[in-house]
């Protein structure tokens, strides 16, 4: 069990740093190959200019290019073709067409980059061949978009190696953790035990006592806390996780029967869509466990007078079970907060709990590999899906 609570959390964190280490290398990556865009547009702009206003310069001696007229009066092309002896008149003119029908002033034309100067009588465009330019920032490109990856997977194999010391600590303080309140709890109910029943003696021998009564109810939820506390431990565990199909809606409805009684008495309805002969193959006790919780949290907190609705329905592989219930001033900002242990939404002395119910529930359903969603479809109304594999 260690092990696999291990391994998960390695996974997680390979993950995670993984993920930040693409995003990291792809915005340097896109950055550099942007800049190096730009600066080989830039120089070739430059150049252009230079054509339009010196075309006897230095900068310009080497450069090889071709200028293509179009007279809006004949509507005819006249192609100066002396600085490029790679390109034929013909395609010249159809490189032309194309940029006056594309109505664009600057871009590129297979290996050339172009500028349109437009007048009244007509149109000039101007063409630098960068082939040699363009080969050299394709290659580059490719080069680090390769290191990159190279990158990405040996940062990966690092991650993999190194992850296991960082989240050895995590995990056995999280052992800890566990064995703290599993034991903590083990040690609490002998003690609570000879309480109530030492209380429950004095109750007999002095009679009906406020005090004693108090100390019995106290002892009671003391007890109770403390084997949700030890249950929810066992579960994050896995430990005591009995696989075996069972009829999953006749033990949804039998949970929701024990809340019958509480729904006569809140003035609270409740209202069940259970799809019939459904089948599961998980744990019984725990999915009992967590119906319960549900239903529990829905009359707790759920505003008097309105319904509350259990589903249960099958979509494909995934079974989903959902409990909605009318709730006030429900925040939906910090409705992820709900299954946090000991969270409560209230803090009403009137309301009895413990905060436990919710992260037993999302407890459950990651042990039977699945999720607790929560949201508010609309305001005040407040619903949880379970969905389990």
């Amino acid at each position: 069990m260690k092990n696999k609570v291990k391994f998960r959390l390695q996974l997680r964190f390979v993950l995670i740093a993984l993920a930040a280490v693409v995003v990291l290398l792809s915005i340097i990556v896109s950055f550099t190959i942007a800049r190096s865009y730009r600066q080989m547009t830039v120089k070739a702009d430059k150049i252009i200019k230079q054509i339009t206003v010196n075309p006897d310069s230095d900068e310009v001696s080497d450069a090889r290019y071709f200028v293509v007229t179009y007279n809006v009066g004949n509507k005819s092309f006249e192609c100066d073709l002396s600085k490029c002896s790679l390109i034929t008149r013909e395609k010249a003119v159809a490189y032309a067409k194309e940029i006056i029908a594309e109505k664009t002033d600057k871009g590129y034309k297979a290996d050339f980059r172009y500028i349109v100067r437009r007048k009244t009588d007509g149109i000039t465009i101007i063409f630098l061949s960068r082939s040699v330019a363009l080969d050299s920032y394709k290659n580059n490109s490719v080069s680090l978009v390769v290191i990159a990856l190279i990158g990405t997977a040996v940062a990966g194999v690092m991650l993999a190696v190194f992850s296991g010391l960082v989240v050895s600590p995590l995990v056995r303080s999280r052992e800890k953790q566990k064995r703290f309140i599993t034991n903590a709890g083990h040690q609490l109910k002998t003690p609570l035990t000879v309480i109530k029943a030492d209380a429950q003696m004095l109750e007999c021998e002095l009679g009906e006592n406020e005090w004693l009564s108090d100390i019995v109810a106290e002892v009671e939820h003391m007890t109770d806390m403390t084997d949700k506390l030890v249950y929810l431990a066992k579960t994050e565990e896995r430990e005591d996780a009995v696989r075996s199909e069972f009829s999953l809606s006749d033990a949804v409805s039998e949970e929701v029967k024990r809340f019958e009684s509480i729904s006569g008495t809140s003035g609270k309805k409740l209202v069940c869509e259970i799809t019939e002969n459904l089948k599961y193959n998980g744990d019984e006790k725990a999915i009992r466990e967590m119906t319960s919780a549900l239903l529990d949290n829905a009359f707790k907190y759920g505003t008097n007078g309105k319904e509350i609705k259990l589903a249960l329905t099958k979509t494909g592989a995934f079974v989903r079970l959902s409990v909605e219930n009318f709730a006030e001033n429900v925040n939906p900002s910090i409705a992820e907060k709900f299954t946090e242990r000991f969270y409560r939404f209230e803090s009403n002395e009137k309301t009895q709990g413990f905060g436990i119910g919710l992260s037993l529930v999302k407890a459950v359903a990651e042990a039977h590999g699945g999720n607790v969603e929560i949201r508010l479809p609309q305001k005040n109304l407040f619903k949880i899906t379970v969905t389990l594999k």
